[in-house]
């Protein structure tokens, strides 16, 4: 567990998952405040699905959110969140979430949380580490909403800094960095959409490749209000990126992409989490 001492609260998780017995199970879970998990359970054969609790009431400058996913070789694990994170507006310190993600070989890790909501004047430090196996499996999105559209609430002041690290064997594939000030939100590359988000998906496939960009097409004809989407291949790494002004056409993008490489991979198509309904 980390030793990190600041002024706000500090919030840490540690699981890992191994197989025994021919089901993943969760075999080790550390936590220190407010970040917790429920019981895996198990509405798939042997795939232990795990709901993530982030702190209530949201995270505000100075706190520390620290989140360590470990899985073990042939283990597969699901982990979603119940609702958004919300990064309240800042009186001068820096919120900080660190996500650590380890896919041993074979093993496959679905990564699935709903959406950060930043606050006008929050003040936001993201730091996303993935590191995989050449032979495991990942799908993952982060979903990133400046302000709070719905309510006509512009990220008008504050900043938000990310950074994403993929690793394929230890080797640094892919990294990404995000930096949205409140007062330049309207950058070139967000381009007046006040959300952004991007899915992971390894091992790329060009047969994988196309069924998404079908699978995109056809489903983002439906969505209003719109939104905007890129495909590419980075070296093995398919990444989808979507800008939108609306949270649930942008969760329903990235389900239905889930469910497409789900069906490719492993033969059948799985039930969106029930926590994602409420």
């Amino acid at each position: 567990m980390s030793d990190f001492s600041g002024k706000g609260w500090l919030a840490e998780i540690v699981l890992r998952y191994e197989v025994k017995r021919e089901i993943t199970r969760l075999t080790e879970k550390r936590h220190i405040g407010p970040l917790m998990v429920q019981r895996p359970f198990y509405p798939e054969q042997g795939i232990a699905h795990t709901y993530l609790l982030h702190p209530p009431g949201g995270v505000v400058g100075g706190d520390n959110l620290l989140i360590n996913i470990d899985v073990q070789p042939q283990a597969h694990a699901l982990l979603t969140t119940p609702g958004a994170t919300k990064f309240y507006r800042s009186a001068g310190g820096v919120a900080r979430q660190v996500q650590t993600l380890k896919v041993a070989a074979n093993g496959f890790l679905e990564w699935l949380p709903q959406e950060n909501i930043f606050f006008p004047e929050a003040q936001v430090c993201l730091e996303t580490h993935i590191h995989i196996a050449s032979t495991a499996r990942f799908i993952g999105w982060e979903i990133q909403c400046f302000g709070r559209p719905v309510l006509n609430e512009w990220f008008e002041n504050g900043n938000v800094k990310g950074r994403l690290n993929f690793y394929i064997d230890e080797k640094l594939t892919l990294t990404e960095s995000l930096f949205v000030d409140g007062l330049q939100k309207r950058s070139a590359a967000m381009r007046e959409f006040p959300m952004l988000g991007a899915l992971y998906i390894y091992p790329a496939t060009d047969e994988l490749k196309s069924l998404i960009q079908q699978s995109v097409e056809i489903s983002s004809a439906t969505y209003d209000p719109v939104i905007e989407y890129g495909l590419t291949d980075v070296d093995g790494i398919l990444v989808l990126r979507l800008l939108g002004s609306q949270t649930e056409p942008m969760m329903a993008c990235f389900a239905q992409v889930w469910q497409t490489v789900r069906q490719h991979w492993l033969g059948y198509c799985p039930e969106p989490p029930r926590i994602w309904a409420t």
